[in-house]
């Protein structure tokens, strides 16, 4: 007999879409949380709820899960962060009725978190890939400016920040010297050309044979940071084309369970290019839910063996994470005409908020206000130099 359960491992905006699109869905949700502050813990979907610390090893996870079953019996298991779905995918052997788990094998999630090996990997496998120079302690970037990446999340401590733009041969040395014992731990790719606009997302779902059963894809407008960060603006825009490039990448993994795959158009060269999976559900899978795609129902419908169809996406819906957005773009120095004047441009279109719905508006509101103080407190000390 299948659950109606679903055990959602929540990490910030990922975590509170996870958890409103498996309430909506009418799983009932249990909530398994790191922060007493993360959006998810006041979320009204939220009813259930558990804390594991952030430090805590696989075995911890494994442990609560069991306190889990006790309680309320078996239910699908949910990771929205790279660290939970390390742990899951090493304790999912345990989980083998106990739990309903589709994730990735270990192998696949550690080749994914490592972008040395995914690079690799990808380029045996034929996907498109930037100039991509996996061995810093032995090479210098193929071209400038260069895209500096850190390996593994564990690696973004070390740099300080998710990546780092070199935009000369110069600055490449200064690095070069300044992290001269971990040189090992980052990538280098070229920057492709191209605005925002040219980033594109696809939030998928394999089953359990590696077949395509779920696929939302949206076009980045804007990003926080500006260029290089999570998504901030968003259309829904139907992509064959790279709905067949996830499609294949899945079958080369042996992928199963959700997964969040990026590319980017290079308009000179008129390609697009493969940027990263990230094995894990999408942070805008809110995104999904809300355009007809529900990535954690299929997710955990999959996982119990429950046959499921390929969904119509919704086309022409905006997401937007408004001051995450708005505040990008001033840190960015864009005019704030051009920025009013792209809003204008999308007013009358459906929109989707990254944090804020109206069943459910407590998250968005304290997102937003925490977003707003952080850039007075920046304006502020900007000032004051």
């Amino acid at each position: 007999m299948s659950s109606t359960k679903t055990v959602i491992i929540a990490n910030g905006i990922n975590g509170l879409g996870a958890v409103r699109s498996a309430a909506i869905a009418g799983l009932e949700v249990i909530t398994i949380l790191s922060d007493r502050n993360d959006l998810a813990a006041h979320s009204r979907y939220a009813k259930v709820k558990y804390y594991l610390p952030a430090d805590a090893r696989a075995e911890d996870l494994y442990q609560l899960l069991l306190e889990i079953y006790e309680q309320h019996g078996a239910a699908s298991i949910i990771s929205c962060s790279d660290f939970s779905v390390e742990m899951v995918a090493e304790i999912a052997p345990k989980l083998v009725g106990i739990h309903y788990v589709l994730a990735p094998s270990a192998h696949t999630v550690q080749l994914l978190n490592d972008k040395k090996y995914e690079c690799l990997a990808m380029a045996e496998y034929g996907v498109m890939l930037p100039d991509t120079v996996v061995n810093l302690a032995e090479d210098m970037p193929s071209s400038f400016p260069a895209l500096i990446k850190p390996r593994s999340h564990r690696d973004y401590t070390f740099l300080g920040a998710k990546n780092r733009i070199l935009h000369n041969e110069r600055e490449w040395l200064e690095f070069k010297s300044q992290y001269a014992t971990g040189l090992d731990r980052f990538i280098s790719q070229e920057i492709i050309t191209g605005q925002d606009s040219e980033l594109w997302v696809c939030n998928v779902t394999f089953n359990k044979q590696s077949e395509l059963v779920s696929c939302f894809v949206f076009q980045r407008l804007g990003t926080s940071p500006s260029h290089y960060g999570v998504t901030s603006l968003a259309l829904s825009c139907e992509n064959s084309l790279l709905m067949e490039e996830c499609r294949k990448i899945g079958v080369a993994l042996g992928y199963m369970g959700p997964a969040m795959i990026e590319f980017k158009r290079c308009p000179v060269r008129n390609k697009f290019f493969y940027i990263e999976t990230n094995p894990r559900i999408g942070m805008c899978n809110w995104f999904d839910t809300r355009c007809g795609i529900n990535n954690i129902l299929t997710s955990h419908k999959v996982a119990q063996n429950e046959p499921v169809a390929l969904g119509v996406q919704k086309n022409g819906m905006l997401f937007i994470n408004l001051s995450g957005d708005f505040i990008a773009r001033m840190e960015d120095r864009e005019s704030i005409f051009s920025v009013f004047f792209l809003y204008f441009r999308h007013l009358l279109r459906t929109k989707v908020g990254a944090t804020f719905y109206w069943k459910d508006p407590w998250p968005g509101v304290r997102y937003s206000y925490n977003n707003l103080r952080m850039f007075v407190r920046r304006s502020i000390n900007f000032l004051r130099k």
